[in-house]
């Protein structure tokens, strides 16, 4: 009998913790914020108290009547070519249908269903996989989730852990997550829109064992205008151009 006790306890336990993670649903109210966008983001390094441009990011969010897909393309000054990458999920939830990364290092296609196929080529190693993985979770793409942040029903206060899909060969793979770990108010300073109020969102994920962002994100309309990285010693900083 006590033995079925504790088993029940770590189920209840494990289907509450289940319940807790952010999943692909109707119910997030994400949608209220999605919209046809285009901007650029600069990409710095600090040191100190000067700050080194070392790219740019432009990122591109376009509508369709089921469907949404985000496009990012970065352009780094001492490499050349781009990193190009490609999500497409469904409009209503979420859900992940497909990602695609190319790239001088590597090139990588996904397809999401209740097992992800795809490929992932590695340049460097002269190495290719044929993905095949099994979920036995809901998940969002991991290359979605960092937008997916400006969607969510932020208000001070608001933590949530969001489960994503990640496939990298020497580092993580399968379903893992991200979390939300602190939203506050506060304002920036922009170069053309004034002081605007925004949401201050810390996140953290298991992809980057943990690496702290920090998110800068308007109040009214979602825009994102600063993100910052704070990698132990190394600190970067993205911030939009208006």
């Amino acid at each position: 009998m006590k033995l079925s006790i504790t088993f029940l306890l770590l189920l209840t336990v494990s289907v509450l913790s289940a319940q807790d993670k952010l999943i692909p649903s109707k119910k997030n109210g994400t949608e209220k914020w999605i919209k046809n966008e285009q901007f650029q983001m600069k990409w710095y390094v600090l040191k100190d108290t000067s700050k080194f441009e070392i790219g740019s990011v432009d990122t591109k969010i376009a509508l369709g009547k089921e469907k949404v897909t985000v496009t990012t393309a970065v352009a780094m000054k001492q490499m050349k070519g781009q990193w190009a990458d490609t999500t497409i999920a469904l409009r209503k939830n979420l859900k992940p249908l497909y990602h695609s990364s190319f790239n001088a290092q590597r090139d990588m296609a996904l397809n999401f269903n209740e097992v992800v196929t795809g490929f992932y080529n590695d340049k460097i190693k002269k190495t290719k996989n044929d993905i095949n993985e099994a979920t036995a979770a809901a998940y969002f793409d991991s290359n979605l989730y960092p937008t997916l942040v400006r969607w969510l029903p932020l208000k001070e206060g608001y933590e949530q852990e969001i489960s994503i899909f990640e496939y990298n060969p020497s580092g993580k793979k399968g379903v893992i997550s991200a979390f939300v770990k602190e939203v506050k108010r506060g304002t920036f300073q922009t170069r053309k829109s004034g002081v605007r109020k925004v949401w201050v969102v810390s996140v953290a994920d298991e992809i980057s064992n943990n690496t702290l962002s920090t998110y800068y994100i308007d109040e009214q309309d979602r825009k994102l205008w600063k993100h910052d990285i704070n990698a132990g010693p190394r600190k970067m900083s993205m911030e939009r151009v208006e």
